[in-house]
C-alpha cells in the first residue's frame, strides 16, 4: 500500500516538474518561433544599390518652376517615379522657348510624361505638340486637376471631357473601380475637403477607373490616335495619396511593372514596460480594476487573440524606466517580472523586442529646440544620450538574451539630427530605425530606404485604435504604393482621451479588428513580418534595378541587385498573363498581378 502511495505522489511531483519546466522555458524564452513569413536582415554590404535608375529615361516630368501647385506637386512625383524604378527627366516648362518644332523633336525622346502643373497657359503653343505627341503615340498624365484657361480649353475634349464647368466641385472622397486598386469597392472619406476638381461630363469612349461616392470622375483614361492620356481630376497633394498617383501613372503602359516592398508589420510602443499602478478613469468605469490587472487579464489577452486570428507578429518596443531623467548617471530598472511575462509570451507568438528607450525622452541634445511642446526634455550632453541606449541596450539584452534586437522606435517620432548620428556611429546593433512617414513639428520623417550608414529606414503609416478618415485613406494609398501596412500602438492608448480612452477598450478593439480585416481582405497575400522583416525587405526592394520588355506574346522582367527574391506589381491594362518561369504570380484583381521573382530573369506568357 506505501509502495502504491509512493507510486502515485511520484507521478504527481512528475506532472508538476513538467508544468514547472513548461513555464520556466517559457519565461526564459527558450520556446521562441518564428511567424510565417521569415525575412532575414540582410548585412548592410549586401544592399549596393539604392533605387538607382536607368540611363535609359524614357518618362519626362514637366513641372512649372514659377507655379507654387508644380512646386508642391513635382516633388512628389519625383518620389513616386524613383520608388517605382521610372527613370525620367524634368523639364522646366517655364523656361523654355514656345518653339513648338524643337518641342516636337524633344518629346521624341520620351514614351511616357507627365503634367505636374495646373496652369497650361505656359506651354503656349507646345500644348498642342504634346497632345500631337500623344496621338503619334505617347502616352500623358495629367498629373494635377488643371485650372480653366485658353489652352486647356483647347485640348480638353481630346481628354474625353465633352462639357465642363467653370466652378470647382468639391471632393470628399475616393471611391476605386473593384479591378483597379486593392481596398476598392470602399468609400474612403477625405479629410478637410475643398474644391478641387473639374466638374465635367465625359464622353462614352472615356474609362473611369475612380470616383466620388456620388459619381464625380477622379480618375480616367481616353485613348488618342495611337497614343493615351490618363486624367488626374484630383488635388490633394501629399504623401498620403501617393498612391492614388501612382496608380494612375501605372495606366499609361499596356503592361507596367513595378518594385513593391510587401510587408505589414504592427508596432506595441512602449511594450514591455513599467505598469502604470493605479486605476485608469476609463478601464475602472467599463472594467472596475486597475490598470496592471486590465492589461494583464484584458488588454495584452484580446491582443494576442488579434495576432493569433490575423496571423501577426507583433514588434514590441521595449521602455526600461518612465523617470523622466537625462542626466547621465542613469540606475538600472531591477524589476523584471513584467519584462519577462510579456517580453517572453510576444516572442513565443513569433514577435520580436526592439529598442524604444531607457525612458520616454526622445534623443535630443541640450542644444535641441522643441517646435512643440510635448513635455519633453533635452539630454544633458552626447554623454547623457549614449548612456541612455547603452543602458537601454544592456538591460534589453540581459533579459531577452536568446534574441536579437535590431529595431530601434524614436519615442513619440522624434529625434533629433545629433541622435540620428549617434545611433549610426555607436551602436551597431541598431541596424533599422522606424518612425513616421509624414512630416510633422519635431517629427523624424522617413522614406522607405537604406541610409548611407546602412540603416534600413521603415516609416510607420497609421496609429492607435481610433483609425481616422485620415488613416484610413493614408493606409489605402500605401497598400498601393509600396504595398505596405504599418501600423503602430500603445498599450497605455486607454490612458489618454486623446487615443481613445472615452471610447472604451471594447469599441477601440474592434476598430483595431476592422483594420486588420480590412487588410487581409483587400491583400490576403501581403507577408506578415515583424520590424526587422519589414527592414530585410526593404534591403531587397532598394537593391533591385528591373527591365521590362514585352511583346505580343511574353513579359520579360529582368532584375539587376536581386539577392534571393524580388517582389513587384504588374499592371496589365490590355490582356492578361498566365504561365510564369522564374519567380511565382498571383492574380490581385482583374488588371494587377503580384510577382515574385525568384531568378534575374522571370518570363510570362501573355494572351
Amino acid at each position: 500500500m506505501k509502495k502504491k502511495r509512493f507510486y502515485v505522489l511520484g507521478n504527481v511531483s512528475i506532472g508538476f516538474l513538467a508544468v514547472f519546466l513548461l513555464l520556466f522555458i517559457e519565461r526564459v524564452g527558450i520556446l521562441y518561433k518564428g511567424s510565417g513569413d521569415n525575412v532575414t536582415l540582410l548585412p548592410a554590404d549586401n544592399v549596393v544599390h539604392m533605387k538607382e535608375l536607368s540611363d535609359n529615361k524614357k518618362c519626362l516630368l514637366i513641372s512649372d518652376d514659377d507655379n507654387d501647385t508644380s512646386a508642391l506637386v513635382t516633388p512628389e512625383y519625383e518620389q513616386i517615379l524613383t520608388d517605382m524604378r521610372v527613370a525620367y527627366d524634368l523639364f522646366d516648362i517655364s523656361k523654355y522657348s514656345t518653339d513648338s518644332q524643337n518641342f516636337d523633336q524633344y518629346l521624341q525622346k520620351y514614351e511616357t510624361a507627365i503634367i505636374a502643373t495646373n496652369d497650361y497657359d505656359v506651354f503656349g503653343e507646345n500644348i498642342l505638340s504634346l497632345t500631337n505627341w500623344v496621338k503619334n503615340g505617347g502616352r500623358l498624365l495629367i498629373g494635377i486637376t488643371p485650372v480653366r484657361s485658353e489652352s486647356f480649353d483647347l485640348i480638353c475634349s481630346k481628354l474625353g471631357i465633352m462639357e465642363m464647368d467653370d466652378s470647382f466641385i468639391t471632393v470628399d472622397d475616393f471611391v476605386s473601380d473593384e479591378n483597379y486598386m486593392l481596398g476598392a469597392g470602399k468609400t474612403y472619406k477625405i479629410d478637410d475637403p475643398y474644391e478641387s476638381s473639374l466638374a465635367v461630363q465625359l464622353a462614352s469612349s472615356a474609362t473611369v477607373f475612380a470616383h466620388t461616392s456620388d459619381n464625380a470622375p477622379l480618375v480616367w483614361s481616353q485613348i488618342y490616335g495611337t497614343g493615351k492620356f490618363v486624367v488626374c481630376n484630383f488635388s490633394y497633394v501629399s504623401k498620403a495619396y501617393r498612391g492614388i498617383y501612382s496608380s494612375a501613372y501605372t495606366l499609361l503602359e499596356d503592361i507596367f511593372v513595378y518594385p513593391v516592398i510587401n510587408a505589414s508589420v504592427f508596432y506595441l510602443d512602449d511594450f514591455p514596460s513599467p505598469t502604470p499602478s493605479g486605476d485608469g478613469k476609463y478601464i475602472k468605469r467599463d472594467y472596475g480594476m486597475g490598470i496592471a490587472q486590465f492589461y494583464s487579464a484584458v488588454w495584452w489577452p484580446k491582443v494576442l487573440s488579434l495576432g493569433d486570428k490575423h496571423n501577426i507578429p507583433f514588434t514590441g518596443l521595449i521602455i526600461e524606466t518612465y523617470e523622466d531623467d537625462t542626466g547621465e548617471d542613469l540606475p538600472t530598472n531591477k524589476s523584471t517580472a513584467d519584462y519577462y511575462y510579456y517580453g517572453n509570451m510576444l516572442l513565443n507568438k513569433g514577435g520580436e523586442i526592439g529598442y524604444h528607450g531607457y525612458n520616454h525622452q526622445p534623443l535630443c541634445g541640450p542644444d535641441y529646440v522643441y517646435q512643440e511642446d510635448l513635455g519633453y526634455k533635452v539630454w544633458e550632453s552626447y554623454e547623457a544620450m549614449y548612456n541612455s541606449l547603452d543602458e537601454l541596450t544592456k538591460f534589453s539584452t540581459g533579459i531577452f538574451s536568446n534574441t536579437e534586437l535590431s529595431v530601434y522606435v524614436p519615442p513619440s517620432d522624434v529625434l533629433s539630427k545629433e541622435g540620428r548620428d549617434l545611433i549610426g556611429e555607436e551602436f551597431p546593433n541598431i541596424k533599422t530605425i522606424a518612425s513616421i512617414y509624414f512630416e510633422g513639428p519635431d517629427a523624424y520623417s522617413q522614406e522607405f530606404e537604406v541610409s548611407g550608414d546602412g540603416i534600413v529606414e521603415t516609416p510607420r503609416i497609421v496609429s492607435s485604435c481610433i483609425i481616422d478618415d485620415y488613416m484610413k485613406l493614408a493606409a489605402f494609398s500605401e497598400l498601393n504604393f509600396h504595398f505596405v501596412a504599418s501600423h503602430f500602438m500603445h498599450p497605455d492608448d486607454l490612458l489618454d482621451e486623446d487615443r481613445g480612452a472615452a471610447i472604451g477598450w471594447e469599441q477601440l478593439s474592434k476598430n483595431l479588428d476592422e483594420y486588420m480585416t480590412w487588410i487581409d481582405d483587400s491583400a490576403p497575400d501581403i507577408r506578415h513580418l515583424t520590424g526587422s522583416g519589414m527592414a530585410g525587405a526593404v534591403q531587397r526592394y532598394v537593391n533591385v534595378m528591373p527591365d521590362a520588355y514585352v511583346s505580343d506574346s511574353q513579359l520579360t522582367i529582368e532584375t539587376d541587385g536581386l539577392i534571393d527574391e524580388a517582389y513587384y506589381f504588374i499592371r496589365v491594362s490590355e490582356g492578361e498573363l498566365v504561365d510564369v518561369s522564374g519567380g511565382k504570380l498571383t492574380k490581385l484583381n482583374e488588371t494587377l498581378y503580384l510577382l515574385k521573382a525568384q531568378n534575374d530573369t522571370v518570363t510570362i506568357t501573355r494572351k
